[in-house]
């Protein structure tokens, strides 16, 4: 992590840095391939590692609070092929923010956004798959720091990491602005980690195009005195 984060931040990641497991991409990936064709060949129900408080609270089902990364068949793709690219995708997101934050800033983020899901999902009782939602944190991560960069999808069409970004937020964004109370809130729980890295960045980002556009704007009437 470099200057554009905030001092505290960076020390508090400093200090997590112990956590960081090297190549975490590969861990995810492969514990996601796992729980794919573990449901696909009906060789075990990972639907049931699916996060639910109330299995938990009232089933003793405690082994869901370490939910399988894809495993939940509505949100991963179940044409192998799909699934395949799903996988390289997935693996090169998490490659690249590794290569550029290194793994112990990396690992925090993706346990901080896990815990806060789980916070979320607990005290708001709901049912839902806390992958999901870490991906799509991590996916907001690598297109905010690799906006520009290139993507050939499924090897064909070239498409920015922004437009990838905002194609996964906009439908949050709606959902936040129509959606009910209670997944509002879940929806601040799910996101808190990405906007406590990012926030202060876009601040400092926002107060510069705004200094910038101040002063071009006073030049801009100084040169026709």
């Amino acid at each position: 992590m470099d200057h554009r984060f905030p001092q505290w931040l960076r020390t508090f990641v400093r200090k997590l840095d112990f956590l960081g497991l090297p190549n975490l991409g590969m861990l995810v990936c492969g514990l996601g391939a796992m729980a794919y064709f573990s449901q696909v060949t009906g060789f075990s129900a990972v639907d049931k590692f699916l996060f639910d408080p109330i299995a938990i609270r009232e089933g003793g089902e405690w082994w869901r609070l370490f939910a399988f990364p894809m495993s939940d068949p509505a949100s991963t793709p179940s044409n192998p092929i799909f699934f395949l690219f799903f996988i390289l995708f997935t693996y090169f997101v998490f490659q690249s923010i590794e290569s550029q934050w290194g793994a112990g800033p990396l690992t925090v983020f993706v346990l901080l956004s896990y815990l806060s899901i789980v916070a979320g999902a607990l005290v708001l009782g709901f049912r839902t798959n806390v992958w999901h939602y870490v991906l799509l944190n991590v996916s907001l991560v690598f297109g905010t720091l690799f906006p520009n960069f290139e993507i050939l999808l499924f090897f064909i069409l070239p498409v920015k990491a922004k437009w990838l970004t905002l194609f996964s937020g906009v439908p949050l964004l709606v959902q936040f602005v129509f959606g009910q109370r209670d997944y509002k809130l879940f929806l601040l729980f799910a996101l808190f980690p990405y906007f406590l890295f990012f926030g202060p960045y876009f601040y400092k980002e926002l107060r510069s195009k705004a200094r910038v556009a101040a002063n071009r704007k006073k030049f801009d009437k100084d040169i026709w005195r």
